[in-house]
């Protein structure tokens, strides 16, 4: 996650140091609003920490206090964000991560079959953008996200149901670079670096898990569509 830091602030600075003013026709300018949808991977630390391990409990029973494991998993965001002026933009964005992953590792239980279950990652964040390079296709820029995390996944072993939810928190640091093709269609890439924690307090329904937080650290290359309304 260190390297892919660097790479970032690296590839931020050289852009920076090299850009020249342009005042012409811009891909991205004040009052522009501007959609995109993209898909990748993200390459991640994925652990959890079971905060009651000492207890005797059936669902805490053969879980460890922690554990942790590099993983990849697949990634599929929504962006929307509004320029404030001809280089500071504000967004939403949401998506979803999906990672597979051994139960009876990170929460403690194990199915009757011994298969593997998918968790679901959630977020919902407030994006702010600079855009330092534009051109009349070409724009650049750089982002901070701050918003709701979620992990969950349920499901069922025979006739016995399992349910998981924890919710907190997620900080996200990345890169954006948008290709017009047409006048407001073009294709987007991006990376970016995050980390996001999960807690189960004060939730109900969950009977695998409990009070086992999760925290996911990793970094994410993606790519997809974006339109530009006005």
């Amino acid at each position: 996650m260190k390297n892919n830091i660097k790479i970032i602030i690296g590839v931020f600075s050289f852009l920076f140091l090299t850009n020249i003013a342009n005042t012409n026709a811009q891909a991205f300018k004040k009052g522009c609003l501007l959609l995109s949808l993209s898909e990748g991977t993200t390459a991640a630390n994925y652990s959890t920490t079971n905060h009651s391990a000492n207890q005797t409990t059936p669902e805490n029973k053969g879980a460890s206090a922690f554990y942790g494991s590099d993983m990849d998993g697949i990634r599929d965001p929504l962006f929307i964000e509004f320029g404030l002026s001809n280089r500071w933009g504000i967004g939403l964005s949401t998506g979803n991560d999906l990672f597979t992953i051994d139960p009876s590792k990170f929460y403690g239980f194990q199915r009757s079959d011994n298969k593997t279950i998918t968790a679901k990652t959630s977020e919902f964040t407030f994006d702010l953008n600079y855009h330092f390079y534009t051109r009349k296709k070409v724009d650049l820029s750089v982002y901070t996200s701050l918003g709701s995390f979620g992990v969950a996944f349920n499901g069922k072993d025979g006739d016995q149901s399992y349910n998981y939810n924890a919710k907190g928190g997620i900080a996200r640091l990345g890169l954006k670079a948008r290709y017009y093709f047409w006048k407001r269609l073009g294709v987007m890439g991006m990376l970016s670096t995050y980390s996001g924690t999960a807690a189960t307090d004060g939730l109900q329904g969950i009977t695998v898990g409990t009070n086992t937080s999760t925290t996911i650290k990793g970094s994410a290359v993606e790519f997809g569509l974006c339109f530009r309304f006005f």
